[in-house]
Order: structure tokens, then C-alpha cells, then sequence
């Protein structure tokens, strides 16, 4: 029953997100998952109407289960260290705080910018003293760079031009901490990074690799319907940076 209640969940999602938020990466997984339980479960039936004569030997169960059980492990530890990140405290009156346009995350919905834009302005308004990085290319389906996108965004919400400073040229969240940092003053600037919650762990990674030690997150919230898929997604994605020593 496992298997069959496990493998409706996963296929109903699927088709929520595919409804709910169309274009975000890796939806495929929560396809891939419904017919791995799927067709467990129906594997277990016939086993049960159809015993089989020999049974399996002992170095496969062992080899299959101590295999997922490692997999099981890494997987917890990524997630739980993901979901930290989440949490992390927030250091106030920070010099910069930068708008990352996070576009190592494919398929990022509209309104996940709009949340780290919204987080950003509840910053801004409670340390008056601190100045504000948008940072992001060029987008093709707005005609202009993400950074000018935000940045007339914080203009909306009576943020102060002389706060805002802006660069068009990063690709990667590599270069968003790289350009970001250098506006701010260098690599060991103490710059807080606006990210989506579920990125925040991942972006620190990348900015401690990529040379910034002060780098801190300032994570915005997201929806808990859309929670479960951006931890899977970011899990895959900390297991690929892993792989390849990134």
C-alpha cells in the first residue's frame, strides 16, 4: 500500500506543478518517481501471485540495500544542511545587501523574484543606511536586463536611486557574487545576498568557493506547496556540484 499511495502522491504533484507553475527544472522527476513506485507496487502483486521458485542471493539484497541506504544517508545530510540555510540569522545594518537573479535555477517563477524583491524592500526600509546591488543579465522575454527590471521595481516601492547600484553582465551565480562583491568594496566586503530560502545553502557554496568568506544570505520565504519540489531540485543539484568539485 506503500508503494501505491506513494506513487498517487508523486503523479498528483506532477500534475499540480505542471498546472500551478509550468516551465520550473526537473519536474520530470516527480513523473519519474510515481512510476518507479507504480510499478513497484504492481512488481509486489505479481510476486505475491506468483512466487518465484528461486530466490535472489544474499551479495544482491545486500548490494541493493546498503546502495540505498548510503544514498538515503547523503541525501538526508543535503537536504537537512539545505534546509538550515533556510534558517539562518540575518546580521542587520549590513553596508550592501545584493538582488541575485539566480538564473542557475531554471524555470524560477515570476513571483519568486517578485519575493526576493519584497524581501529585499523590508530590508532596506528597516536599515536606512544600507545600499542595494541588482544584479542580472539580460533577459530576453522582458527586453532589458534583469538588473533594470529590479531595479525599477525598488524605484516603485520608494527606494532611493542613490541606494541602488546595478550590473547587466553576470550569466551565473558566480558572477552575481563576483561583480556584486566587487561594487561592494571587494572580496572580503561583508555583503548579504537576497536568495530564495531554498537556494540560500547553495549560494553559499558558491561564494565561499568562489574566494567571498563575508558573503551571508538573506533568504525570502517560499511557498510551501512549491517547497517540496525546490528541495528535490536542489538536492540534485548539490549532488551534480559535488560530482564535478564544483
Amino acid at each position: 500500500m506503500f508503494w501505491l499511495l506513494s506513487g498517487m502522491l508523486c503523479l498528483v504533484y506532477y500534475v499540480l506543478l505542471e498546472n500551478l507553475a509550468a516551465g520550473l527544472e526537473l519536474t520530470i522527476v516527480w513523473l519519474l518517481l510515481a512510476l518507479g513506485f507504480l510499478c513497484t507496487y504492481l512488481l509486489k502483486v505479481y510476486r505475491k501471485a506468483h512466487p518465484a521458485k528461486k530466490k535472489r542471493p544474499l551479495w544482491q539484497k545486500t548490494f541493493c540495500y546498503t546502495s540505498l541506504a548510503l544514498f538515503l544517508v547523503l541525501a538526508g545530510v543535503t537536504v537537512s544542511r539545505t534546509v538550515a540555510g533556510m534558517f539562518l540569522p540575518v546580521p542587520e545594518e549590513l553596508e550592501y545587501i545584493a538582488i541575485l537573479s539566480e538564473e542557475e535555477v531554471e524555470g524560477e517563477s515570476e513571483q519568486e523574484l517578485v519575493d526576493r524583491l519584497n524581501r529585499a524592500v523590508a530590508y532596506l526600509e528597516e536599515n536606512p543606511q544600507t545600499c542595494v546591488i541588482v544584479s542580472g543579465g539580460w533577459d530576453s522575454e522582458k527586453g532589458s536586463s534583469r538588473a533594470h527590471v529590479m531595479y525599477l521595481y525598488l524605484l516603485r516601492h520608494d527606494i532611493g536611486n542613490e541606494r541602488i547600484f546595478w550590473e547587466t553582465y553576470s550569466r551565473s551565480t558566480k558572477d552575481n557574487l563576483i561583480n556584486s562583491a566587487a561594487i561592494a568594496g571587494g572580496r572580503w566586503s561583508k555583503l548579504g545576498i537576497v536568495v530564495s530560502d531554498y537556494f540560500a545553502y547553495r549560494a553559499m557554496r558558491i561564494a565561499r568557493n568562489t574566494g567571498l568568506p563575508n558573503v551571508c544570505a538573506v533568504p525570502s520565504a517560499t511557498p510551501l506547496w512549491l517547497l517540496p519540489h525546490r528541495l528535490a531540485a536542489e538536492l540534485l543539484w548539490v549532488l551534480h556540484d559535488k560530482f564535478l568539485g564544483i
